[in-house]
């Protein structure tokens, strides 16, 4: 189990009592990461009290790691950006947030049609399990934030969204007013495109680790939305429109002018 590999590597490391930002430090923050630029000020206001929030609600465990108040700031500001408008409720059902130094590797068994069992090493970077911690690694930590497509914490944080309907299987509950229909007709067609695609052995716009599994496509998609919206929305426009009714918000209206002008590959479409 991941849960037993990761106590079996970080070993009698002892968990560290953060501080946490103050004023300025949100600031600081908040200014530190691009994705957060565009924000209304009081959506921008509203997220640092979610932040807030965050880091008061949920345990920050930090095992082989101490992060800094702003560091904490610029991770638990990422956190609560799929909640801006959801409400900090849908974070309910877990606890505790594990950082950990590096990605975990545990060995997998994969058996095929066939019955032959083969082995191979994963790399985790992150794992969520319903009522149980969320784990994230900070060497990866570091590098979200950006308009690149790719975020831990957001990726991490759909899962838990997900599961807030039982299992994990792209199908989180949905806000009053969404038709359960049009999420899954736009999510399947996609996914099923996705998979075609790789069966044709055809490079995707999106991860293809989001056709390995429905939840998966969920939290990759999610990832995009906040981190690409433009590419997601070019890509897949029925699942782009059902995420910005499901998150009630719309990351390619605040996606920077100066990337547009310059020709950037994601601000296609």
């Amino acid at each position: 189990m991941f849960w037993s590999r990761l106590k079996e590597v970080l070993g009698g490391a002892s968990p560290r009592e953060p501080r946490l930002p103050e004023e300025q430090e949100w600031r600081e923050a908040l200014a530190a990461v691009p994705i957060l630029q565009g924000l209304e000020e009081e959506e921008a206001q509203r997220l640092m009290e979610l932040a807030r929030h965050f880091l008061s609600r949920k345990t920050l465990t930090q095992i082989g790691v101490e992060l800094t108040p702003r560091q904490q700031g610029v991770l638990a500001l990422q956190a609560v950006l799929p909640v801006l408008h959801l409400g900090f409720d849908w974070y309910r059902g877990f606890h505790e947030v594990i950082i950990i130094p590096e990605p975990v590797t545990r060995r997998q068994e994969v058996q095929d049609e066939f019955g032959l069992v083969s082995e191979f090493e994963e790399e985790n970077a992150g794992e969520s399990w319903p009522q149980g911690p969320l784990v994230l690694a900070w060497s990866e930590l570091q590098q979200d934030g950006d308009w690149d497509g790719f975020n831990l914490v957001i990726h991490e944080l759909a899962h838990k969204l997900d599961m807030l309907g039982g299992d994990a299987d792209g199908a989180p509950p949905l806000p009053r007013g969404m038709d359960p229909q049009q999420w899954t007709r736009a999510l399947q067609g996609a996914f099923d495109e996705m998979n075609d695609q790789l069966t044709r052995e055809e490079v995707t716009e999106i991860d293809p680790y989001a056709a390995s599994h429905a939840a998966e496509f969920f939290a990759v998609c999610s990832e995009s939305f906040f981190t690409d919206p433009l590419r997601l929305r070019a890509v897949y426009p029925a699942v782009y429109d059902q995420f910005a009714r499901f998150y009630g918000q719309d990351p390619a209206a605040r996606y920077p002018a100066t990337r547009l002008l310059a020709g950037d590959p994601g601000a296609q479409g």
